[in-house]
């Protein structure tokens, strides 16, 4: 999150509305909040933000699955299709089927935001399995992978679209596991998965109603496969399994 963002700004993000991703602009003080309801998905939690949002002060709102592209700020605002709004959004005028771009406006009307008076995000990793060949990691973003992780399996609530794949370009972790956000507009919410695979990474993703988005323990113990990349199929993975099936596979023939 851009440390610049402050009180008085408008927040419109490509990520998904759910407590994960809002945490992290709400850690800041924003004054409103425009994003992605990824498929909406299990349990609701694609747009799990809202209430979060609304009980911090803050409007906020999610567009439809297909109106834009996930992880496209860009598209979110020129192309968003409003699907959803908190409390604090509708009393601003605000509803299903308002324009991103103009429900980002009437939030300019909104008190300016104040910070989260304790972190929201869970930052820290937790290990679920161990072989000889690696580990199977829990994080909440992939955002906090690292070079410790090499050797590892990431399983995390993130979607698999191409802004959250560029961390793991570098780290190049044995394998990857995503929700797939609802695949969304131009199939964005598993775009980062190809990229992957031509740099050696067994990557892919859970589908958004198996387990909630943002989650990451939800990822590793409900999910199942959507969308592979080429790497994971040749480790053995296909549409269809549970995700911890597919991790254990990467792990032993990767």
């Amino acid at each position: 999150m851009n440390a610049r963002l402050g009180a008085r700004d408008v927040l419109v993000a490509g990520s998904f509305a759910g407590a994960l991703a809002f945490g992290f602009a709400l850690e800041h003080g924003v004054r409103g909040l425009v994003a992605h309801e990824a498929g909406v998905g299990r349990e609701r939690a694609g747009i799990s933000g809202l209430p979060l949002a609304d009980r911090l002060g803050v409007p906020a709102v999610a567009v439809l699955t297909d109106s834009a592209r996930l992880g496209d700020g860009r598209s979110v605002w020129n192309d968003g299709v409003v699907s959803h709004a908190n409390e604090r959004a509708t009393a601003l005028g605000v509803s299903p089927g308002t324009r991103a771009a103009d429900a980002a406006r009437a939030m300019l009307k909104a008190p300016p935001g104040v910070a989260a008076p304790a972190p929201l995000v869970d930052r820290r990793p937790r290990v679920v399995a161990q072989t000889a060949a690696g580990r199977v990691v829990l994080l909440a973003s992939m955002s906090f992978a690292g070079p410790e992780h090499r050797r590892d399996v990431l399983c995390a609530g993130s979607h698999g679209g191409r802004v959250n794949v560029e961390r793991l370009l570098e780290v190049r972790p044995r394998g990857a596991i995503f929700n797939d956000g609802g695949i969304a507009r131009d199939r964005s919410g598993v775009s980062g998965l190809p990229a992957l695979a031509a740099v050696g990474v067994a990557a892919l993703a859970v589908g958004t109603m198996t387990a909630r988005i943002g989650d990451p323990a939800s990822t590793w113990d409900d999910g199942i496969v959507s969308v592979v990349n080429d790497a994971a199929r040749r480790a053995g993975v296909a549409p269809g399994q549970p995700a911890r099936e597919a991790a254990l596979l990467i792990l032993g023939r990767c």
